[in-house]
């Protein structure tokens, strides 16, 4: 009798890989028809199903990419890129019938890099962990997941928020078969950090996904939209470098995706070079799934009956300004004043807190701090204050935890990752770790994913592993700080 691991979904029967921890990994699985030639820009279609064993036991592709803004701080680990990549990953304690929780992950990476095949997101300890189902998504990213191409969308064939509707259909295939891996479909979180985060947000936004989430965890979500003025000016400028006249698909067809990611990185570093922190390719509103602006939506109350857990890291900022060696010699609070009208978000750091910016802050930590408040803080404070406005429940969390006080990258944007996966042998060259002390790495990892399993089988992170949790409402907001012990504080109101 055959011990290997096989489960049949609705496409045909797949084979996994059994992991020295007990769990079963499976490996590139497709869940819609693959992204090349005439679907290259096209909305996700059906996968065709196949005879046979689909060999699973390999790690799959990325969505091409270049490299991304945070190499410097996350390291680098070699992985293959393809556009045949909307595939997913699923790791289970067993391909059986125990309706386990569900943990759908979106990775981050500015909607421009990253992929869920990366060991960075290897789910096997939170699996393993949790007794759950972590399932990990490739969606497009860059222009080809969200260039606006206007004309070919009016004639229907290529709409826009393209990896945004690969992240519903990954979310659809999830709960047609998951019961085949393990797990429970009726017991869904979604969460996924920075892009991912934003795209957690966008799907409670999207009135498809009632009945396919039970909860979610926004981590340091982007909460933020191009219109359509501006996704048309960045298209324009984008077929330009390309050397594509504007909607001519079949050129973009043509075009070897080597060009498109150099393209679209010619065209992000082109706003970078003026200050702007504007993310160039990402979900356009109005657009296809997405009628508005996702955060703003689920403020307004259109998640309500989901739980949320949210939050951020105290110094995201840090994982973008401290690689500036220039910007860290920097005296002048002046210079930085400027730096944060340019960048956009001096206006919305005006009322940061003036425990944000402690007594003897260095400049660039105080450009930091209005950065990490403007566009992480406060949002997300923003999404829970709103979601419970509309009779939701949420929990808010603060990850402060740094490997030395004095560590350059603090407690940086992605830092919380490595503690939720507990797979800290899949972030070797990370200067954000640099010199962590391993009992205190385990010791919060622990409890990062204690907080995170106990939310995603029950909807509360409350476990006995932290303190009391209370949940966020307007009167009492409780925040629990993460850090080498964890403690509750209860946040001040936003003016």
């Amino acid at each position: 009798m055959s011990t290997e691991p096989i489960a049949e979904i609705d496409s045909g029967k797949v084979r996994g890989l059994a992991l020295p921890n007990g769990v079963t990994a499976f490996h590139a699985i497709p869940y819609t028809a693959p992204p090349l030639g005439f679907l290259r820009f096209a909305a996700p279609r059906s996968v065709q199903p196949w005879s046979g064993v689909l060999d699973c036991t390999q790690r799959g592709p990325s969505p091409p990419q270049g490299p991304s803004r945070l190499d410097a701080v996350m390291g680098i680990a070699p992985f293959a890129q393809s556009e045949d990549c909307l595939t997913v990953t699923v790791w289970t304690p067993a391909a059986d019938n125990r309706k386990r929780p569900v943990f759908y992950w979106l990775h981050g990476g500015a909607y421009q890099s990253g992929g869920a095949t990366q060991v960075f997101y290897d789910g096997a300890n939170l699996a393993r962990a949790g007794d759950m189902v972590v399932v990990g998504v490739n969606y497009r990213i860059g222009a080809l997941g969200y260039l606006l191409l206007p004309q070919a969308e009016r004639a229907g064939a290529t709409p826009s928020n393209r990896g945004l509707l690969d992240q519903m259909q990954a979310l659809r295939w999830v709960a047609a078969n998951i019961a085949a891996f393990g797990g429970d479909p009726t017991n869904i979180t979604i969460a996924g950090q920075s892009a991912g985060g934003g795209s957690v947000l966008a799907l409670l936004a999207d009135p498809a996904s009632r009945g396919l989430v039970a909860r979610a965890i926004p981590q340091s979500p982007s909460t933020g939209h191009l219109t359509l003025e501006r996704a048309l000016a960045i298209s324009h400028r984008f077929h330009a470098v390309a050397g594509v006249k504007q909607d001519d698909m079949d050129a973009l067809r043509a075009l070897p995706v080597e060009q498109i990611v150099s393209a679209q990185r010619t065209v992000q570093l082109e706003i970078a070079s003026t200050g702007d922190r504007t993310i160039a390719y990402q979900f356009i509103a109005p657009g296809p799934h997405c009628p508005n602006n996702p955060a703003s939506a689920v403020i307004s109350g259109a998640a309500a009956d989901i739980p949320l857990l949210i939050g951020t890291t105290r110094d995201e900022g840090h994982a973008w300004l401290a690689q500036d060696d220039t910007l860290l010699a920097e005296t002048s609070m002046e210079a930085i004043r400027k730096a944060a009208e340019t960048g956009g978000f001096a206006k919305a750091a005006a009322d940061l807190p003036a425990n944000h910016k402690p007594a003897g802050a260095k400049p660039w930590e105080v450009l930091s701090a209005m950065l990490t408040w403007a566009v992480f803080e406060k949002p997300s404070r923003k999404v829970a204050d709103g979601h419970v406005r509309n009779a939701g429940k949420a929990w808010v969390y603060r990850f402060d935890w740094r490997p030395t006080p004095d560590a350059r990258f603090g407690a940086c944007h992605c830092i919380e990752l490595p503690f939720l996966f507990d797979n800290l042998d899949g972030w070797p060259n990370a200067a954000m770790m640099g010199g962590h002390d391993p009992a205190a790495y385990k010791r919060v990892a622990a409890m990062t994913q204690a907080a995170w399993i106990a939310f995603a089988r029950h909807g509360d992170p409350s476990t006995p592993a932290l303190p009391a949790w209370p949940s966020w409402d307007a009167q009492e907001r409780a925040c629990m700080r993460l850090d080498d012990t964890a403690h509750v504080v209860e946040e001040a109101a936003l003016g």
